[in-house]
């Protein structure tokens, strides 16, 4: 009875994790990259359990409230004014100041947070899922068994999300070895510089839900 929703799910979250491209996924590569497989695995949690809330607010029936204007209005502006914060610290971060931060040791409690929250932050995690969840409730809408076979599904595309994204850290970690600090300076430049451009992205996002961008129509 739950084979279906299983092999659902597992080609489902192997699809999805090739196509997510979002802030929690570049500082997941540039963690593992920089801090080591265990880092990298401790923050792909964090972005786990995010998903996981999300999911689970959804199914509790908060996803009208999380689809209206306003939410989106407000979690996109957030969503950018954080990122480009963040951005803004990694490109202007020193080398000598680098070089202290990158001897230092991250708590794992920490890097757990960064993972939630930047997962969290990101207004197009809530987009995928209304959608995701959606698209599998016609599947079972028929079905005595509904909830649980909608479940079962769902766990089983955050649990294939979390391993794809476990092996993205392995691939990073084997590259990250082969580098030195200096490259790893350069990359946390340059990883300023995406942070920003996603945050830009928000931002015009916010622009267009406000509808300032009728104005160059």
């Amino acid at each position: 009875m739950y084979l279906f929703p299983i092999l659902n799910g597992i080609w489902q979250g192997f699809f999805i994790s090739i196509l997510l491209f979002g802030p929690a996924f570049f500082k997941l590569i540039h963690t593992s990259i920089q801090e080591g497989f265990k880092k990298g695995v401790i923050l792909a949690s964090g972005v786990f359990l995010s998903d996981l809330l999300v999911v689970a607010l959804c199914i509790f029936g908060f996803s009208d409230f999380m689809q209206t204007p306003s939410f989106q209005k407000i979690y996109s502006l957030c969503g950018a004014i954080v990122l480009f914060l963040l951005g803004i610290k990694s490109f202007l971060h020193q080398y000598k100041a680098f070089l202290q931060s990158y001897s230092e040791r991250v708590p794992n409690s920490k890097s757990l947070l960064k993972g939630f929250g930047l997962n969290l932050v990101n207004p197009f995690t809530f987009i995928l899922w209304f959608n995701v969840l959606g698209s599998i409730s016609l599947k079972y809408a028929d079905e005595i068994n509904y909830k649980l076979l909608l479940t079962v599904n769902l766990l089983t595309i955050l649990i294939m999300l979390f391993l794809m994204d476990v092996l993205k850290v392995f691939l990073s970690h084997l590259i990250g070895k082969k580098l030195n600090a200096r490259i790893f300076f350069t990359i946390n430049k340059y990883f300023g510089i995406l942070l920003m451009v996603i945050g830009g992205i928000f931002l015009f996002r916010f622009a267009g839900l406000m509808g300032w961008l009728n104005a160059f129509k």
